[in-house]
């Protein structure tokens, strides 16, 4: 069995240029913090390795404080780190994969698929680089019949075409390999199952803007003869989320009743929707100030409208119309909601408004 952490798309000292300059700094302060964290994870789970699949950083110039905080992590989670540089963080003479003295555990792929053996884990681990900003080809194939577990760990996507390393269900079938680690997708998908290998995407570690919202983490995975175990370990930290909100009677209770108490340290974006006569978005903000970190109020709201002025005006929808009135004045209950129904279908939206 192999038991291994992984993870991808730190995203180190991204920029948060969305943010006020004393925000964006608040917030690359806590991404250093995330390698510990995982350094931590890793010893706690008792894994036996930790594969990075690339944008360990969001660019090549990192404050010294970021370069600090991930030796110390990877030094301190005391297992092989294995490192497939991605199109944030491609592998150059001039990026910090090259200039900086990483720990003694640590190995960052530089170039073409190759492979590092670690004959105390039974596994050999396979690998690439990106070297600038677009790839391709970089998923190669492990060697046949060694009888060690063929793990590989690589920055790309499942795609037809594409600048940033796309690859098959059939090539990564074609690899040979029992689990590939994968980077760049930001949402993570568990492993699934390409021929014998297991591939999957942790995800980004940390959200960065409304894009990237809820709870973000980590893959911990276990290999096993043809078996692959997998959960997502959420790490924690500030969430960007987006809310909908009816607005109805009293637009402030509703926006109370949707912002729970926890949710102080996250950044919300609050959308009322629904029928209503205008949304007060700033006497709204103020009122919740300090329920949440960041808080962006949005009035997506239609006026009210008379769900029945066209009954009986002598149209195919008037006389729908006027029938659905009809038997809702009989107490028919489901005829408001077929009536809004029917609106909806005759004026081609999703739904029904409310």
């Amino acid at each position: 069995m192999v038991k291994l952490l992984h993870t991808a798309d730190l995203h180190l000292d991204s920029p948060f240029s969305g943010l006020p300059p004393e925000e964006a700094l608040r917030r690359r302060r806590l991404q250093r913090q995330i390698p510990m964290a995982l350094a931590e994870r890793c010893r706690a789970e008792g894994c036996g390795l930790w594969l990075a699949a690339g944008d360990v950083f969001d660019g090549g110039r990192l404050a010294p404080e970021t370069v600090e905080a991930l030796q110390a992590a990877w030094e301190h989670c005391a297992v092989p780190v294995l490192v497939a540089p991605g199109n944030h963080d491609p592998y150059t003479s001039a990026s910090p994969w090259a200039r900086v003295k990483w720990p003694g555990n640590v190995h960052v792929f530089s170039g073409p698929w190759e492979a590092v053996e670690l004959e105390a884990l039974g596994c050999r681990i396979w690998g690439a680089a990106f070297q600038g900003r677009e790839a391709r080809g970089l998923l190669g194939a492990a060697a046949a019949g060694s009888g060690l577990w063929e793990i590989g760990v690589l920055h790309g996507e499942v795609a037809a075409s594409g600048a940033y390393n796309p690859m098959t269900e059939g090539d990564i079938a074609a690899s040979g390999l029992n689990y590939l680690a994968l980077g760049h997708v930001h949402r993570p998908l568990l492993p699934r199952r390409a021929g014998k290998t297991w591939y999957g995407w942790p995800g980004i570690t940390l959200g960065r803007g409304f894009d990237e919202t809820g709870s973000h983490g980590v893959l911990l995975v276990e290999l096993a003869g043809s078996d692959c175990r997998s959960r997502l370990l959420p790490l924690p930290g500030p969430q960007y989320r987006v809310v909908s909100v009816a607005a109805g009677g009293n637009p402030l209770a509703a926006a109370e009743a949707a912002l729970p108490a926890d949710w102080g340290e996250d950044y919300v974006r609050l959308v009322f929707t629904g029928e209503a006569e205008g949304v007060d978005c700033e006497a709204v903000a103020a009122a919740l100030a300090g329920r949440c970190r960041s808080l962006t109020v949005i009035d997506q709201t239609t006026p009210r409208r008379d769900l029945w002025a066209d009954a009986g005006d002598g149209s195919l929808r008037g006389l729908a119309l006027q029938r659905l009135q009809a038997a809702h004045a009989a107490g028919e209950a489901a005829a408001e909601l077929a009536a809004r129904y029917l609106i909806a279908a005759l004026e081609g939206r999703d739904g029904p408004w409310s």
